[in-house]
This record gives structure tokens, sequence and C-alpha cells, in this order.
């Protein structure tokens, strides 16, 4: 019997199209794979930053129990975004009022430190209660925040406390 070998052609390994079919499918899912590691840096960045926020809150919301003088005489219902002078409290007797200006001006001195561009505001009265707000800078954040004051800048993140001592 004879045999055509022609007609029966066997296939050996992988052809080079099959190859490059893999690299690109392969690629494409390495690909993936980054674009999901750096979305997940970038919402653990902003839990981050939230989380200081929150903690930052509660600092400035302790320190106006702490001074009840200084809050019942009206000291801490206008606290502006600015880092005032103040005098240290920690080394020298100072009055209720002087301590509110060295909490204000320590509060936001922290702030700028632990938040990329953190800026805080305290604004209320001990009757109606106070409202807390911190700001920061959030790369890649291209929306406004809802929460955040007219006129503050796209790319600003804000949080917002409300505080009854």
């Amino acid at each position: 019997m004879l045999v055509n070998h022609h007609l029966i052609t066997r296939q050996h390994g992988f052809s080079l199209m099959e190859v490059l079919i893999t690299i690109l499918i392969v690629s494409f899912g390495l690909l993936g794979m980054a674009a999901l590691i750096i979305s997940s840096a970038r919402s653990n960045n902003i839990a981050h930053y939230r989380s200081v926020a929150s903690k930052q809150t509660e600092d400035i919301a302790d320190r106006m129990r702490a001074n009840r003088a200084g809050l019942i005489a009206g000291a801490y219902d206008a606290l502006a975004a600015n880092t005032p002078n103040s005098v240290d409290c920690v080394a020298n007797a100072c009055s209720e009022t002087q301590i509110a200006t060295y909490d204000h001006a320590q509060w936001n001195a922290t702030n700028a430190q632990l938040l990329p561009a953190g800026v805080g505001t305290v604004d209320g009265t001990v009757a109606a209660g106070y409202q807390i707000t911190l700001r920061w800078i959030e790369k890649g954040m291209n929306e406004a925040d809802l929460t955040c004051p007219d006129g503050v800048p796209a790319n600003t993140r804000c949080f917002v406390t409300r505080f009854a001592p």
C-alpha cells in the first residue's frame, strides 16, 4: 500500500502566529493587573487621608472641650484656614483666648504636615454647635467635592464634621 506523504502532514510545535497571539493576550492581562494595582494604591491613599482628617477633627474638638472657658468666651467661634502666630502655651501660662489661638496654630500646622495643602476651619457657637471643615488637595480628583463650600478648586477634598460641646 502506497501512502502519499503530501496528504498526511503532521504539525510539530507552534506557529509564529500562535506565539504572537499568546503574547498579546498575556500582555493585556498584565496591563489590566497593573491598572488594578495603581487603582488600589490610589484608593488606599484616599482612605489614609480621610482617616487623618477624621482624627484631626477629633483633635480640635478635644482641644475645644479641654478649654471650656475659651469655648464659652467664643474664642473658637471662627477659626480661619490660616495658621496664626501664638504664644507657646506649654512653656508659658496663657489665658483662655491665648490657649484657643495656640490650639488653632498647632492644629493647622499639623493639618499642613499630615495632609497635602491641608487646612482646617471651625465655625459656629456654643449654642448652635460647630462645623469643623478640613480641606486638602487630592491628586487625580477632577470633579468638585459636594461637601466643599463654593469657590473651592476642583481637586480639593473636604471633610466636614458637626460638633456640639
